[in-house]
């Protein structure tokens, strides 16, 4: 017979507990044995009192001084011996009777189960505020970790034993931290509804607006702290078989150094067997370019990708995960390689090859994106990403990139549609979601629509204007007390998780994007 750990933090709450107990000893559970433990954390009222008169069927810690409800956790687990932990809140906002039925949903020791609030439907008492940081939250957890949860903030968790080092922190924020851990590590969380019954502040309630604030600030950390540097680029062994001649479109053979086209034409390899099929003056027109203002400081920092797009993702106004490219891969297999046109430093995951017209350290093959070094159907998917405003014959590379494509290949492309002139090392278009459906007209459109919304909108041209207000004409000082004001406005940009999935929002989008597959 398995054994369950039902671990019950507690600080002041002489009203429930002893219902709570009463209910747990009742409670039947097929297959397994209950173990019960109580941590009181420094209670000031009679629950010392009432736990007394249980120490003989339950295993009792008491905290000297109130040290919060993840520590009270974190000990209540630390005496746990069962094969399976649940925690059980001494307030009886969750019903202890529903765990049951909770247990049915454990599949495997790599499953977890959270009890959903928002999967009941019978009507309950609500508190806007609370259930809106709820709804964020969890809309930022699923957002940033692929998830598809309903309610991260749920008291209600089983979970194996082993894994009860994953709760860290002190306060209530312990439980989104578990819930990140798990996530991260590859466990999967499924859900089930229970019923709630949420007490005031005057009830007893103890969760505040801060820490809710303190839960945001914290998923933002670990996603940081859990972000690694993608895999090793690919190289020129893995991508030759894809790359041509960009003028000829004729196979490159290797001698040395060089890549030699069948007329003589020679492509250097860099050190770390690179190729270049780039022009000499398109290279230092772009290597210039990266090298001066704004872009200087931004190439500076690129160096570092993770930490330069997180910083940028998590500031910039433009909501720039959202409908990302890596969405093109859940119309592939998982052994289709997928060429990133204008890739920059990132690399998106080790299926994507980079093309870039500058050498960042993750760019594979450099080049122009008007004459793609691919011979006629020969990639079997593609991604662009706020690229296309910045090439001159916009229309020109959109037909290299459809000549490229395979048949029966996908195309993922997201270009600016209200958003402020941008020179990286030029800027030249913006498109509407159907001026962009139109320039890629002879492939079938999978899936359309906005980017990012009206609120990045906003806050992108604001900061623009002040920019351009504030430096007094000199367009040297402009961008970067652009950027400035961004890092205090850009936090606004969540408020398109409101907007962005509402029908004709591409009207006032600040980027659109299109899926579509070449017939």
């Amino acid at each position: 017979m398995k054994k369950i750990s039902i671990v019950i933090p507690a600080y002041n709450e002489e009203r429930t507990l002893e219902q709570v107990l009463k209910k747990l000893f009742d409670l039947e559970l097929p297959g397994y044995e209950k173990e019960i433990i109580v941590v009181n954390d420094a209670s000031t009222d009679g629950t010392k009192n009432i736990l007394e008169r249980y120490k003989s069927k339950i295993k009792v810690h008491h905290h000297d001084i109130n040290l919060g409800k993840g520590s009270a956790v974190r000990n209540g687990l630390s005496q746990a011996t069962g094969d399976l932990a649940v925690i059980q809140d001494a307030d009886l906002e969750y019903d202890p009777e529903e765990l049951p039925k909770l247990l049915q949903l454990l599949k495997d020791e790599k499953t977890l189960v959270f009890g959903s609030r928002n999967l009941h439907h019978e009507p309950r008492r609500s508190f806007l505020v609370q259930r809106l940081g709820v709804w964020f939250l969890t809309k930022l957890i699923n957002f940033l970790y692929g998830a598809k949860l309903t309610d991260v903030w749920t008291c209600y968790k089983i979970f194996p034993t082993k894994i009860k080092h994953y709760f860290v922190a002190g306060r209530f924020d312990s439980e989104i931290l578990f819930t990140l851990n798990a996530l991260h590590h590859g466990y999967n969380i499924k859900e089930g509804a229970v019923s709630h019954n949420p007490r005031t502040k005057e009830e007893g309630k103890k969760i505040r607006i801060r820490d809710g604030i303190g839960a945001i600030i914290k998923t933002l950390l670990h996603k940081l702290s859990h972000m690694k540097k993608p895999d090793a680029k690919i190289g020129v062994k893995e991508t030759l078989h894809i790359i041509v001649d960009p003028v000829t479109k004729k196979p490159l053979r290797r001698e040395g150094k060089f890549l030699i086209a069948p007329l003589g034409t020679k492509y250097k390899l860099d050190e770390h067997d690179r190729p270049f099929l780039i022009e000499t003056e398109s290279y230092e027109l772009n290597s210039e370019e990266h090298m001066s203002g704004i872009n200087w400081l931004k190439s500076f920092f690129k160096q570092w990708p993770w930490l330069y797009y997180t910083i940028w993702h998590s500031f910039c106004p433009v909501l720039m995960l959202v409908n990302g490219p890596r969405k093109i891969k859940k119309y592939l297999s998982p052994d289709q390689y997928i060429v990133d046109i204008g890739s920059g430093p990132e690399r998106l995951g080790k299926e994507f090859i980079n093309v870039d017209v500058f050498p960042f350290p993750e760019v594979d093959i450099v080049a122009d994106a008007s004459v793609l070094p691919f011979a006629d159907g020969s990639i079997p998917a593609m991604v662009s990403e706020s690229m296309l405003e910045h090439v001159a014959e916009a229309g020109s590379v959109a037909k290299e990139m459809v000549r490229s494509l395979k048949s029966g290949g996908y195309l993922y492309v997201s270009v600016p549609f209200i958003h402020p002139y941008h020179a990286s090392p030029d800027d030249f278009n913006r498109w509407t979601l159907s001026g962009l459906k139109y320039m890629f007209k002879e492939l079938e459109i999978v899936e359309a629509g906005v980017r990012s919304g009206p609120w990045s909108a906003v806050i992108m041209f604001m900061a623009y204007w002040f920019g351009v207000l504030l430096s007094f004409g000199n367009r040297k000082i402009a961008p970067f007390i652009s950027h400035f004001l961004m890092l205090f406005m850009g936090p606004f940009k969540f408020l398109d998780f409101l907007f962005y999935w509402i029908p004709g929002s591409d009207a006032v989008a600040t980027h659109v994007y299109i899926i579509a597959k070449k017939k």
